[in-house]
Order: structure tokens, then sequence, then C-alpha cells
């Protein structure tokens, strides 16, 4: 009897020590991959990916046909046969990303024919090429019908791509119901994971400077725009997403403002522009420019010397934190960066080896 509950209490204390792990197992790293980015300066494709450092790539992007008949706009140039490839041997799976004009997909999946043929055309074309799903990245549904007619689209998709061969995810805004209307209970079931975009908060649409990706919502932003935790919280408790199916977003880029500090009011369309981290980081502390660090929202920024000109971005540490709060302290399902050749120097991805650094050790991996 003794030794009975000695093996019982073994192997209870074995299934405790095993748990994290195999939950770890499960943890996702998710990276944006711009189709377009074979052209940029300097060059990023399929070759230069870090498939070892990743379990997903959503590749970005295809869209619907311009005459919102279901049909589908493949670019020039957009299949790279060696990305497939590659990944698939990492073990790495692949979906296809779907964006462009939001008024095509309220016409779309709003007729029912051309809703049936939009799906029809995503499956063949999934299938035909071997990607492992397809990511919607509508931006944005809004208002309730546009949200009730994605379900729609997205229901019947899943019967042509049926789970567990195939994934089926969608980039939702970071503050629904303030920027788009979404069916989340319609959503949920049907979907593998969101990928929550929590970034832009701040932009040339603000009339202030700000974080573009703040971890914490700072009491001194003058508009409250949110935060990855303040968005967390939102999908967790007010539209009861279950963690396991949340991927939140990091941003490889920034932008730049041509007003001295933080929080400094402008009329900031047209004078705020995207800037990449590889544009950043030579910057950084360089006799022109100086870090300043804003502990409350855990965000670095720059500011010029001797003009007027401020820079939001993340750096090496703010992305690992970031990495490390959304796996291990929130235990969510994953994260990704918008984009994956944003930090890329020609050599190095100093981003993305601080967030896969981070990864590893949030997941026990």
């Amino acid at each position: 009897m003794r030794t009975s509950l000695r093996k019982v209490f073994f192997i209870a204390i074995l299934a405790t020590m095993l748990a994290p792990s195999l939950h770890a197992a499960d943890k996702r790293l998710l990276a944006y991959y711009e189709f377009s980015d074979q052209w940029n300066t300097p060059p990023y494709t399929a070759a230069n990916i870090p498939y070892n450092e990743l379990t997903h790539i959503i590749h970005s992007n295809i869209a619907p046909g311009a005459k919102a008949d279901g049909s589908l706009w493949i670019p020039d140039g957009f299949l790279e046969p060696a990305l497939l490839k590659n990944a698939h041997a990492a073990g790495v799976k692949v979906l296809v990303c779907v964006s462009g004009d939001p008024q095509l997909f309220v016409a779309i999946v709003g007729d029912s024919n051309a809703r049936a043929t939009f799906a029809a055309n995503l499956q063949k074309f999934v299938q035909s090429v071997g990607y492992d799903g397809v990511d919607f990245d509508w931006e944005v549904p809004n208002n309730k019908a546009q949200a009730e007619n994605f379900v729609l689209l997205l229901q019947q998709l899943r019967r042509l791509l049926p789970s567990p061969k195939y994934q089926i995810s969608a980039a939702v805004s970071s503050t629904p119901f303030s920027w788009g209307v979404y069916d989340f209970p319609g959503m949920t079931p049907v979907l593998d994971f969101y990928n929550v975009m929590t970034y832009d908060f701040h932009g040339p649409w603000t009339n202030h400077s700000g974080h573009n990706s703040p971890l914490y919502l700072s009491p001194e932003d003058p508009g409250q725009e949110g935060s990855v935790k303040s968005s967390i919280d939102d999908f967790l408790t007010e539209f009861k997403v279950p963690a396991e199916k949340l991927n939140l977003g990091a941003a490889f880029y920034g932008y730049i403002f041509n007003v001295a500090n933080l929080w400094d009011f402008c009329v900031c369309t047209g004078d705020a522009t995207s800037v990449t981290f590889a544009q950043v980081q030579p910057l950084v502390n360089n006799g022109t420019w100086t870090r300043n660090f804003d502990a409350l929202a855990q965000a670095p920024y720059l500011v010029h010397d001797s003009r007027a000109a401020f820079i939001t971005y993340d750096d090496e540490a703010s992305t690992a934190r970031k990495t490390t709060y959304v796996i291990k302290d929130r235990d969510l399902g994953g994260i990704f960066m918008w984009e994956l050749s944003q930090d890329y120097n020609g050599t190095s991805q100093n981003l993305m080896t601080a967030m896969y650094k981070a990864f590893a050790r949030a997941s026990g991996q």
C-alpha cells in the first residue's frame, strides 16, 4: 500500500514538472513577412529568415480582386518557393495573409455568392501552393453587420480548410469598438488565434507625440491611447477571448515627430513619419540624438539635441521585456511582430534575436 502511494505521489510530481514544458510547447512566436521585402535596401528574402527562431510565418499579402466578385489578386513576385520549403523543413507553419481595400471586404462578405467564391478561391490557393492556412488583415470591419458577415466568411472557409490541418487567424485592432467592430463570440470558435495589433497607439493621426507600442499606459499620455497591457486586459475580461488564442504584437518600427519631446502637442498629420528599427539603431546616443526611457510606459524614445524632433521606437530591452510579459507574466498564446525585415541592417536582426531569446526563456524552451 505504501509503495503504491509512493508511486502515485511520484507520478503526480513528475506530471507537475512536465506540465510547464508541455504547455510551453504550444506557445507561438509568429512573424509577418512582407513579400516586397525582397526589393528592400538591403534586400530581405526567404534566405534571410531565421526559421529556427519562429513557430509561424504569415506571408503578406494577397488581396481581394478589384471587382469584389470573390476573385484573388496575387502580386507579381509574391510566391517564393524557398519560403515554404525552408519553413516546413524547420517545422514552421506558413499562413498566407489576405489584406487590401476595406471596401472590397465589405462588398464580398455582404454577398453570399461572392463570399462563397472568395472562400473557394482561398482554399484552392492555399492547397495548390502548400500554405498551412489563412490570416485575415481586414482593417477594419466598422459595424455589426460587417462583423457578422465576416464570421460567415470565416465559417465558410473553415469548412473548406478544416482544423487541425489548416489554421485560420485574424489581425484585429488593439482597441476594438473604438477602432473596429468584431463579433468575438462568433469568431473565437472558428479562429485558431488572433493577432492583436498592439502598436500604432501614436502616429500621424494623433494630436500629440507618444509611444508607438508602450507596454503600460502612462497616466501622462494626454489621449490615454492604450498599451499592450490595457489591450490584454480588454481582450481577456471584456471580450472573453481565451488567453491561448491571443498573440500580441510588437513593433519593429517607430515614428519620428517634429516636436521637441514626449507628449508634445502637434499637427502631426504630415509631420510624423514611420521609421524602421534598422534606421533608428544608428541614431541612438550618436551625439545628435539622446536616448531616454519612460519608466511609466516602459518604453524608450529619442530626442534630438539641437532641433525639435522626437522618435518613438522599441529597442532590444523593451522588445525582450514585452515578450516576457506576454508569454510568461500573462501566459498568452504567443507574440508576433510587424514586420520581420524592419530590424535587418544587412548582417543582423537585433530585435528578432532579443525577442527569440526572451521567448525561449519565458516559455522554458
